[in-house]
């Protein structure tokens, strides 16, 4: 992977959104090249971009995966997708998990010992 190309990966894993020009100036290459390279991850539904405040941030599906490789994962860690109903309570590890919403919804969870991370999309 080319080293501009694993560092902006590496900017986007904090799952936030990010300007444009920031990151054309962090990565050091025109703002053009940055475009030309957006349009082709949004298009590839790497990244989200939103062209109003031209802004991206990872999609959330891809961010799972740049955090597992920047985690030695221990072999007793335990890893789960959860469907939460809409207007549910689901308990785990004595923490109360509620969806409030309308709308069912995907939870991915991460746990040893204790829960490292929840993901939460929407289920479409």
């Amino acid at each position: 992977m080319s080293a501009k190309l694993e560092k902006l990966l590496n900017i986007l894993s904090d799952n936030v959104w990010h300007n444009t020009d920031q990151i054309a100036s962090a990565l050091e290459i025109p703002h053009d090249k940055l475009q030309q390279t957006i349009t082709f991850l949004a298009q590839s539904d790497l990244i989200q971009h939103n062209s109003a405040t031209n802004q991206i941030k990872i999609n959330q599906n891809w961010k799972t995966l740049l955090t597992d490789q920047k985690e030695i994962q221990p072999e007793a860690t335990a890893l789960g997708t959860i469907i939460l109903p809409p207007q549910q309570t689901l308990v785990i590890q004595c923490t109360r998990i509620t969806n409030l919403t309308d709308a069912s919804l995907e939870l991915e969870i991460r746990m040893d010992n204790r829960i490292r991370e929840i993901v939460i999309n929407k289920v479409k």
